[in-house]
């Protein structure tokens, strides 16, 4: 038991919840803007692709699965944000709120999330 905790681990890590969030955001900028879905499901999915390409180019060393990780998870912020702005069907103004709610979240989550990479945290080093 204790082995798959620990795969578990190596798999969701403080860097998790960015991508995560980088889905939302990309469905919640979908649905605002009324862009086909399909399209801009694919435009996560590459995007989410091009970060963990980039990571890996400039050496940024994350446990083995993690990356393939991220990009699912984007996904599921996508799929599972967009599944949930469909069904409430709110109007454009509660939508447009949740976009730029969710947008601040997501860059201030990344800038101390990368604050604390370049301060050398433990936690936040991969």
């Amino acid at each position: 038991m204790r082995h798959r905790s620990l795969k578990a681990r190596k798999l969701f890590d403080y860097w998790s919840m960015p991508h995560f969030l980088f889905g939302t955001v990309s469905a919640l900028f979908t649905v605002t803007f009324l862009l086909p879905v399909v399209y801009m499901f694919f435009v996560t999915l590459y995007l989410s692709i091009f970060w963990e390409l980039l990571e890996m180019r400039f050496r940024l060393h994350e446990a083995k699965g993690n990356s393939g990780m991220d990009v699912l998870l984007a996904l599921f912020g996508f799929g599972s944000t967009f599944i949930f702005a469909d069904r409430i069907n709110a109007n454009v103004g509660n939508q447009s709120s949740l976009l730029i709610i969710t947008g601040i979240l997501f860059l201030c989550l990344n800038f101390f999330a990368w604050r604390a990479r370049f301060e050398h945290d433990g936690e936040f080093q991969g």
